[in-house]
This record gives structure tokens, C-alpha cells and sequence, in this order.
């Protein structure tokens, strides 16, 4: 039986063996009628092909996650990074959010949220308020526990965020560098609890010793009658049992 010093060895074994990756925005210029930034995704991601697209919407630092923004750019290429120019605004006089979303604009039917792609954010606050350039928020993944049939992990996203009504789900595959996109994962689960913040777990899963294996999460397409859809990839970390 593993004593409880045993686990937190494993805890910190984990942690400092983690890699991670996430997709992030950073602000790159900002005047009085124009904010530029630049975006970088997960590996393998097309982002044309799968949707992404960033959005910006005059508000505090929150995605309003129904409401339409003020402009959006549909991201062009289907490289992994890029920038983006957002022209013809009142920076002076306004706060502005930046959100990177990892696929479509959701069916908001019930409580689904319409943006809820929205991985990642880059808070503009107004040129009144004197705090300069505001806060960056990439979504991620820490804090992995490895049990003897089970992993779980710390995961963080937006604020406001339900991931697991919007279909957010995790995934786990053995190997450091996995395609996120096409490689069927060893296991799946929905992201839960229904919150931007918490614990989630695999269990019934085997693990072996001096293995490697990754966990990354995706925004949407859960299905838990069959296949998953595996293009939201928003963040992922490996990790060596």
C-alpha cells in the first residue's frame, strides 16, 4: 500500500518531469484607434481548416461568453502561429478582451456558450485606468497526481467558462509529443466539474513506470457515445511516471 509520503513523492516526480504547451496571445501594439497581437498554438493545429479565430469585444476582463464581439479575424493559414491587426477602435476611452478561439463558434443551444472555444485572453484596460497593458491568460495544465490506476490533474481556463456543458473533454496518451489531432488517446474523459478551475481524473487507467504520457484538453467535441471530435486542442502536458 502507498503511504501518503509515497504519493506526494510521486506528485512532485511528476511535476518536475511536466512539459507543457498552450496556446497563448500576446499584445504587440496598442494606440488610440488599434490593437495588434500575436497568437501561438498547439502543435499540429490547422487553424484554418479547424476554425480558429480570435475575437475582441469592448468589456472588463471576461469573455462575455454569449455576446457577439465587436470584430472577429478568422485566422487565414494553417500555420501554428501568426498575428492579427484590430483597427478602427476607441482604445482611449474603452477596456478591451482579446479571446484565441481553437475552433467555430458553438451551437448555443441551452446553456452552451457560444464562444466556448475561447481558450486563451489578452486584457486591454482603458488608457484611463493607468495600468498599461493588462493581464495574459493561457489556459493549462498542472499539479498531475499518478496513482497506481489512476492520474489526475489541475486544470485552468477562463473565467466563466462551463466546460463540460460546451463539451470540453481531456485526453491521455502514452508518448512525449502525441498528434493531438489524429492519434486516438488511450483514454477520455469530460471535463468536470462544470467550472474554469479544478481537479479532473482518469481512472481504470494503466500506467507504467518510467513511462511517459501526455494529457491535453480540448474545448469542445466530447461525445461520450463514440468518437471525439479532436481539433479544439487547447493546452497539454507530458509528463514520466
Amino acid at each position: 500500500m502507498e503511504t501518503q509520503t509515497d504519493e506526494a513523492q510521486k506528485v512532485l516526480v511528476a511535476a518536475a518531469a511536466a512539459n507543457s504547451l498552450t496556446t497563448t496571445l500576446n499584445i504587440s501594439f496598442v494606440s488610440a484607434d488599434e490593437i495588434d497581437v500575436d497568437f501561438n498554438t498547439m502543435p499540429g493545429n490547422q487553424p484554418n481548416t479547424y476554425g480558429n479565430f480570435i475575437a475582441i469585444w469592448q468589456n472588463s476582463n471576461a469573455i462575455p461568453w454569449n455576446t457577439e464581439p465587436l470584430k472577429t479575424f478568422p485566422i487565414p493559414s494553417n500555420t501554428q502561429s501568426g498575428s492579427a491587426s484590430f483597427t478602427g477602435l476607441n482604445v482611449t476611452n474603452n477596456s478591451y478582451i482579446v479571446g484565441y478561439a481553437v475552433g467555430q463558434v458553438l451551437n448555443a443551444t441551452g446553456n452552451i456558450q457560444k464562444y466556448g472555444n475561447v481558450c486563451s485572453s489578452a486584457f486591454i484596460p482603458a488608457a484611463s485606468s493607468g495600468e498599461g497593458v493588462g493581464t495574459i491568460f493561457t489556459p493549462s495544465i498542472s499539479g498531475i497526481n499518478v496513482g497506481t490506476t489512476s492520474v489526475s490533474f489541475q486544470f485552468d481556463l477562463p473565467d466563466g467558462l462551463l466546460p463540460q456543458t460546451n463539451g470540453a473533454w481531456a485526453a491521455i496518451w502514452k508518448g512525449a509529443n502525441p498528434s493531438f489531432y489524429s492519434t486516438a488517446p488511450l483514454a477520455s474523459i469530460p471535463i468536470s466539474p462544470d467550472s474554469s478551475s479544478g481537479r479532473a481524473a482518469f481512472n481504470n487507467v494503466s500506467i507504467g513506470r518510467g513511462t511517459t504520457y501526455t494529457i491535453a484538453i480540448f474545448m469542445s467535441g466530447y461525445n461520450a457515445a463514440g468518437v471525439s471530435t479532436q481539433r479544439a486542442a487547447a493546452c497539454a502536458t507530458s509528463f514520466t511516471n
